[in-house]
């Protein structure tokens, strides 16, 4: 309690707010929220939602002195990995296409499910000449516009695109489409200018010579599934368990920061820290804002996952439904604060907490990051709704000369 009342008398209103945001979202996450998810985690088994995977071969001459024929063995192993059949194709299996490129593209096989077609399909790709790598990522696009399956490409690359500005151009129309888009590149193959064709460093991999195998592995991961705070392989959530895991979870937030931030209002005005009608409130309302904010935004992110611009204006969404809504809320509990600011004011913090949280989760662990992100979240709502609440304050002094007669300053 000491700490708190050195906060108090030394730290201005929207960082106190602030501080006590972050530390609701904390000890939330921590005790209930990570809790949570850990119970619900589906672990990842063999069947998961059928994919179409196109795969691109460079073919070009550089790919002599025994790289093409490594790499035809590591996608061959790939393959084999898949739920595909020997025999007559079954509903929900995966379809898998070959294409090779040089100076020219081959299609040696359109997507099938028949592993031996596919094994076959491999071991004929061969072209030699230059890399025309935009020609290849043309025949794929149009192979998978064919299938209503998830839709991947994976490009296997030694070298650089004979036409840059025309691959770009390719595969800036992929990820328009929803095509998972993953590279694997060896040689002299420029990884910086991949992952400008990926739009995502993540969906990029370097490979030498004898690890081309674990690249292809690594780039397996990418076709499973993702979540809206999680990333990695995981189990296949149906909409309804996934939608409300997701919601519940920021739920949990919700409650953590809402009650975090009435304690601190009643902290700040020397007030008894929570009566039970503020208890009974807040977690009634910050668990049904809560409820509703994770549950939006993981709908609209789910059929966005795999574009990348797309997927993380989803993300700003869903936090930015949830700061608002827990700023609305606390407009019923602070003096001054009114509401049309608060919902603003909680808006533009859940999205700049949304921005920390992504760019934390995407360079430590899911944990680590999530943990980090929701202090960061908790503590941008706190700031922008206590900074609103400022700028709506009207001082006043009302002096009363008599029973009738009285004058008002503001």
């Amino acid at each position: 309690m000491k700490i708190l009342r050195n906060w108090r008398r030394n730290l201005p209103k929207p960082l106190l707010f602030a501080f006590y945001g972050a530390i609701g979202c904390l000890i939330t996450s921590l005790f209930l929220g990570e809790l949570f998810l850990s119970f619900t985690f589906l672990a990842s088994t063999p069947v998961r939602q059928p994919q179409a995977i196109v795969l691109l071969i460079d073919a070009s001459g550089s790919m002599d002195d025994g790289k093409l024929e490594e790499v035809k063995t590591a996608a061959t192993n790939f393959v084999k990995r898949q739920n595909l059949t020997i025999a007559e194709t079954k509903e929900n299996q995966d379809q898998i296409a070959v294409i090779g490129f040089g100076t020219k593209v081959h299609v040696t096989t359109p997507l099938t499910s028949n592993l031996n077609t596919i094994e076959e399909a491999i071991v004929f790709v061969n072209d030699g000449g230059v890399t025309n790598i935009d020609l290849g990522l043309e025949a794929g696009r149009q192979e998978l516009s064919q299938t209503t399956f998830q839709k991947n490409l994976l490009l296997f690359t030694d070298g650089i695109p004979n036409s840059p500005i025309e691959t770009i151009r390719q595969g800036k129309m992929m990820i328009n489409q929803g095509i998972n888009l993953i590279a694997i590149a060896t040689g002299d193959a420029d990884t910086k200018f991949l992952k400008q064709l990926t739009g995502d460093e993540n969906k990029v991999f370097f490979a030498n010579a004898g690890n081309f195998d674990q690249a292809f592995q690594q780039a397996e991961k990418l076709i499973y599934s993702q979540q809206l705070i999680e990333s990695g392989e995981s189990g296949s959530y149906s909409l309804v368990f996934g939608t409300l895991r997701i919601g519940i979870w920021t739920a949990l937030l919700s409650l953590g920061v809402s009650l975090a931030l009435m304690i601190g209002q009643n902290h700040y005005l020397h007030r008894r820290l929570l009566s039970p009608q503020e208890v009974s409130l807040g977690i009634i309302g910050s668990l049904m804002a809560g409820l509703v904010a994770g549950s939006i935004g993981q709908l609209i992110f789910l059929p966005l996952a795999n574009i990348e611009v797309l997927a993380f204006v989803a993300r700003l969404t869903g936090w930015g439904i949830l700061g608002a809504l827990v700023g609305g809320g606390m407009s019923f509990f602070v003096p001054n604060l009114n509401l049309v600011r608060a919902l603003i004011g909680g808006l533009i913090g859940g999205v700049l907490g949304a921005i920390v949280f992504v760019v934390i989760t995407n360079y430590s662990s899911v944990i680590i990051g999530r943990l980090i992100g929701t202090v960061i979240l908790g503590f941008f709502i706190g700031l922008m709704i206590a900074l609103m609440e400022q700028f709506n304050r009207q001082h006043s002094l009302i002096v009363h000369w008599n029973e009738k007669e009285k004058l008002l300053f503001l």
